[in-house]
């Protein structure tokens, strides 16, 4: 049950991370750029690893080198991230094909 927790823990932490303005503005892109429901896994993948890059990226600038890749903070974040962007990139992409289909009716007058 304890890992069970844990897991649900860190799908918290990556949600909440993800519903920064951030994280929004990420995932919004990823959805529009996002062609059908095909490349859902892997936008949500690359969304995962800009995320880490906008974060990571002013640390490497100031010279305070690349974060840990082997530890376990650093991969139990990213899959957190990535359940998250998995969730929003989903919802968006739902309310793209909704408003790209025009909502209403398009019958023809004879």
């Amino acid at each position: 049950m304890e890992y069970v927790n844990q897991a649900i823990d860190a799908l918290k932490d990556g949600f909440g991370q993800i519903n920064h303005p951030q994280g929004l503005i990420i995932a919004l892109i990823a959805a529009l750029l996002m062609p059908s429901w095909r490349q859902w896994l892997i936008m949500a993948l690359l969304a995962t690893a800009v995320h880490i890059a906008v974060n990571d990226l002013p640390g490497i600038l100031r010279g305070q080198g690349l974060p840990n890749f082997l530890e376990q903070a650093f991969w139990t974040s990213a899959l957190g991230w990535f359940l998250g962007y998995l969730i929003i990139i989903g919802v968006f992409f739902f309310l793209k094909s909704l408003v790209s289909r025009g909502g209403g009716s398009t019958a023809k007058a004879h």
